[in-house]
């Protein structure tokens, strides 16, 4: 884990890293949170620098830029998505006209 629970944890002193064996996946907890300790879930199977870089991103300091930057990314996969969309209809007309002459 090249001491990724450590490196987290001097981010910020009151994060703590934990494996839910019952969800089998990482998640990085935070003390200071009122109600639920649950600050994220690692969407990676192993802790490593890309998860360092996801707390980071996600602190309480940078919320407003990780909400542009992740609708940014959002905006290009539904534009992918249309674009697929379109494309399978075209696909599925020419065929459909294709087959009937």
């Amino acid at each position: 884990m090249y001491d990724i629970a450590k490196r987290i944890k001097e981010i910020d002193g009151q994060y703590f890293t934990f494996y839910s064996y019952e969800k089998k996946r990482y998640e990085i907890h935070h003390r200071g949170q009122i109600g639920n300790t649950l600050a994220l879930v690692v969407p990676y199977d192993k802790l490593d620098g890309r998860t360092l870089v996801l707390v980071q991103k996600s602190r309480r300091e940078r919320m407003d830029e990780f909400l542009r930057e992740t609708e940014k990314e959002n905006e290009i996969l539904r534009k992918k998505k249309v674009w697929e969309t379109v494309k399978d209809i075209e696909r599925a007309t020419e065929r459909a006209f294709s087959s009937s002459v």
